[in-house]
């Protein structure tokens, strides 16, 4: 448990120092270490990302060796902040031992959504080794964002049981996801694009939150979350196509921070407030004031796209220090639903 927390605790600063890195690349002068502004996408998909999902897949396994995932990802991680490169073999090392933990899960349960989790993973491990290997980035980053999309995607249709849908609906996602992994290995921009444009329509159609919407407190903020995070993901798609790919420039860009930003932090601020209890096994208390940070999040974005397209750079340093504000006050809120999530919870109360 005091292994838990101290990640839990941590994980905040290896997110803020990634997220000081972006800001000050794009012309934002706020105080970073060099290793937050060198190792700013290894940090922020490896380092903060990675560790947090294997710390939640390490919970859900309940064995000890499923807890080197977590802890290599998170050394990795202070590691580069540190400017020590061998911080790449610690979090190589670490997706190594989440694909074990993902396959252990699958063999455990052979259902489809624990499959795509361990595919999920394996994509995470080819990401880090052709990073190790010095291969371009924009490559590295296709297979990195393959990971935390497929995650969640693979998340998301576990739940989509729950919720009406055809016989058809489960064959139509594994041909999305065939045609994705086809994009990822020919380098097709294209096909990946296509991909995620699909499947950002098939969790429109068939997740639970067109449901939930509908509700009341935390599962409206939820649902909220999750459709505005599947907009930014069919948004990535388009600028992915539109931009020619994989080739840097404004469109590669804009894809992928509306898929880290826009569709993967949407997720993160939906889904903190259930994921931290039940990995740290404290109570945190739901406020509407989440829906501040969650507004900032897409209207910065917005105006990142925006100043993309136009070539503004000032309107692109504007739009991610305005991310960079929610991510801010997100954080805090977090902090302070725990707080009085313990206040509540002792005797008496």
């Amino acid at each position: 448990m005091k292994l838990r927390l101290l990640l839990l605790l941590t994980f905040p600063l290896v997110l803020w120092m990634a997220v000081a890195g972006g800001l000050v690349r794009v012309g934002v002068p706020v105080p970073t270490s060099a290793g937050g502004i060198g190792w700013h996408g290894a940090l922020m998909v490896g380092g903060f990302f990675g560790s947090l999902i294997a710390l939640e897949r390490a919970v859900a396994l309940g064995k000890r060796w499923g807890w080197l995932a977590p802890v290599g990802a998170w050394l990795g991680a202070l590691l580069l902040l540190a400017g020590r490169p061998e911080g790449m073999l610690l979090i190589t090392a670490a997706s190594l031992m989440l694909v074990a933990m993902s396959v252990s899960v699958w063999r455990r349960q052979a259902q489809n959504f624990t499959f795509y989790l361990a595919v999920a993973a394996g994509c995470w491990s080819i990401g880090n080794v052709l990073w190790l290997m010095a291969r371009p980035l924009a490559e590295v980053l296709g297979w990195w964002m393959a990971f935390l999309v497929l995650t969640i995607a693979a998340e998301r249709l576990e739940l989509s049981r729950f919720a009406p849908r055809p016989p058809w609906a489960e064959r139509a996602f594994d041909a999305v996801m065939l045609l994705w992994l086809a994009g990822l290995l020919s380098g097709a921009g294209l096909l990946t694009g296509l991909a995620l444009l699909a499947l950002a329509a098939w969790m429109v159609r068939f997740d639970v939150a067109r449901h939930t919407v509908r509700g009341q407190g935390l599962p409206r903020f939820v649902a909220i979350c999750l459709l505005s995070g599947y907009a930014w993901l069919a948004l990535s798609a388009l600028a992915l196509m539109a931009g020619g790919g994989y080739q840097a420039g404004p469109g590669y860009d804009m894809a992928l921070h509306g898929v880290v930003i826009g569709f993967v932090l949407s997720m993160v601020f939906g889904h903190a407030l259930i994921i931290l209890p039940a990995v740290s096994g404290l109570k945190a208390r739901y406020r509407p004031q989440f829906y501040l940070p969650l507004l900032l999040l897409n209207i910065g974005l917005l105006i990142r796209f925006s100043g993309g397209w136009l070539v503004r750079a000032d309107w692109v340093a504007l739009g991610a220090s305005l991310n960079g504000v929610a991510l801010l006050a997100f954080m805090l809120l977090v902090l302070n639903a725990l707080r009085e999530g313990r206040r509540h919870s002792r005797p008496g109360r």
